[in-house]
């Protein structure tokens, strides 16, 4: 009887894998026939996720892609459906601009970036990304660059250049890509938190917060290519790997908020940063017919702008160094630069200087995320049946994804030497800033949700470079791959540390 109802359930099974193989015989399960686009030939019911597998993770996978079928092509992957490719200026803007609302981040992004993110800005749409945007915007106004944003940029920069002045007379080589990040961590936590995460006091210590943080940003990326992952992470290390960190990075965010919402509540008056806006927004800063925030709302868009202030601008300072160190000519230039505008006896630049000067730099800075984009890949999903304008039609649950990493490479978008390092590029014939498409140059995203913290990362960038380069000569420890090769993550992280030897220039 057990093994008449055991050949019963398997005769069953087999014919459902037999239907489904019938119904979808190169793409997922559940995912229309599209023959009209070109795109790799799939597995019956698991469309390409077995070519996925077999690749080095799936930005190889879509780069790779991007080789044999250009700009516009199409895959399937189990459980999330069907990805369409818009690598081309104009159909980012339909998709990021015209067609805005057509295009959200939608439900399946959520949840595989929730337990990092949560709520917070890189996945919400609606009124909670209105809602938090608008109050992020109350930060970045010119009068707070000019009265506390730039001093606490200038106080983390001279650490830095402390740490560097021991690196040099010690003759000890430096991990650039650590010292940037602990950088950019110190300088949001002052600016952002009022807080000190005393990186750059111990630079030899690991900071756990960060290795947290790092961990779960891996496993998160991960998700995207794994439909199974939630299965996965019941009994893989991923699972507890991902939970620990999670509590590491819980813990030290809500005793943050938990100490100033006491500092408010007893009286004392506080900072003017975004910890204590979004507190306001939570409290009392709300439009009618919005519903109050709790802290662990306030948790949420915390972590969603440590990883905005933190990783893309260390992560651009040590692209943009490696480039500099490559390209001697290019170091001229910035040198060249720094001497016609800061004083010989000046190490820090004013602030008019930074906002409308060092023009080459703000090209170099440009120039490193043309080649080397923090994101480096993005997606949406489509909300409702629509036509792209090379009349590509996308249907309601399809992706939409694009790969900025590619398009800054592409030669029909930067011309033939669009694999060359030249921030010449972005300026023109009087050497002042070129403006760009920012659908052609999208590094800081486009459209409504283009990056409210561009001016505060060019800022910043100017400043560090300008005080490091004005002092220091850095050289590449010999024996390391060249150009690097870059770790797989929501960002674009260096895959091995990027050594360098110090020197003083005086």
């Amino acid at each position: 009887m057990i093994i008449n109802i055991f050949v019963v359930i398997l005769l069953t099974l087999v014919s459902y894998i037999i239907y489904f193989a019938i119904k979808y015989p190169d793409r997922a399960i559940g995912t229309k026939t599209r023959p009209e686009l070109k795109g790799p030939r799939g597995f019956p019911i698991l469309g390409n996720f077995v070519a996925l597998l077999r690749s080095r993770g799936f930005m190889y996978y879509l780069l790779d892609l991007l080789d044999k079928y250009g700009t516009c092509f199409t895959f399937t992957l189990p459980v999330k459906g069907r990805f369409i490719m818009i690598n081309d200026p104009q159909l980012l803007e339909y998709t990021l601009k015209t067609e805005f609302f057509s295009f959200e981040k939608g439900e399946i992004l959520h949840e595989l970036l929730y337990d990092l993110f949560g709520d917070g800005i890189f996945g919400a749409d609606g009124d909670q990304w209105k809602l938090q945007r608008r109050t992020i915007s109350r930060l970045f106004q010119e009068r707070n660059y000019k009265d506390f944003i730039y001093a606490k940029i200038v106080k983390e920069s001279e650490t830095v250049l402390n740490i560097l002045r021991r690196c040099a007379d010690n003759g000890r080589p430096i991990d650039l890509q650590d010292l940037f990040y602990r950088f950019t961590l110190d300088t949001l936590g002052d600016v952002f938190f009022n807080t000190d995460f005393s990186c750059l006091t111990s630079p030899e210590e690991p900071v756990q917060f960060a290795i947290d943080f790092d961990i779960t940003q891996r496993i998160v990326d991960w998700r995207l290519e794994q439909p199974l992952w939630k299965f996965i992470e019941l009994y893989d290390e991923r699972g507890r790997q991902i939970r620990n960190s999670c509590e590491v990075l819980d813990n030290y965010v809500y005793n943050m908020i938990t100490s100033r919402r006491a500092d408010i509540k007893n009286g004392k008056k506080p900072p003017n940063d975004l910890l204590t806006l979004f507190i306001k927004a939570a409290d009392e800063d709300r439009e009618e017919g919005e519903e109050k925030l709790d802290d662990k709302w306030l948790r949420d868009v915390t972590l969603n702008l440590i990883i905005a202030g933190r990783d893309t601008t260390a992560q651009a300072l040590s692209w943009m160094m490696y480039s500099i160190m490559t390209n001697p000519s290019v170091e001229d230039s910035l040198l060249n630069e720094i001497n016609s505008i800061l004083l010989p006896n000046t190490q820090i630049p004013p602030y008019d200087d930074v906002k409308q000067q060092f023009k080459y730099t703000k090209a170099t800075f440009s120039e490193t995320l043309r080649l080397y984009p923090s994101v480096p890949k993005n997606l949406k999903v489509c909300v409702k049946d629509n036509i792209l304008p090379n009349r590509v039609p996308v249907y309601a649950n399809e992706f939409v994804i694009w790969v900025p990493w590619a398009m800054g490479r592409d030669k029909n978008i930067w011309g033939e030497d669009a694999q060359v390092f030249e921030p010449q590029r972005f300026l023109d014939e009087e050497d002042l800033l070129r403006p760009q498409n920012q659908y052609k140059f999208n590094s800081f995203h486009a459209g409504p949700r283009t990056c409210l913290g561009q001016q505060f990362a060019t800022i910043e960038v100017v400043i560090l470079m300008t005080m490091m380069l004005k002092e220091f000569k850095f050289e590449l420890v010999p024996g390391q791959k060249s150009p690097p090769e870059f770790q797989t993550s929501l960002t674009l992280p260096m895959k091995k540390p990027l050594m360098a030897n110090v020197s003083r220039r005086f």
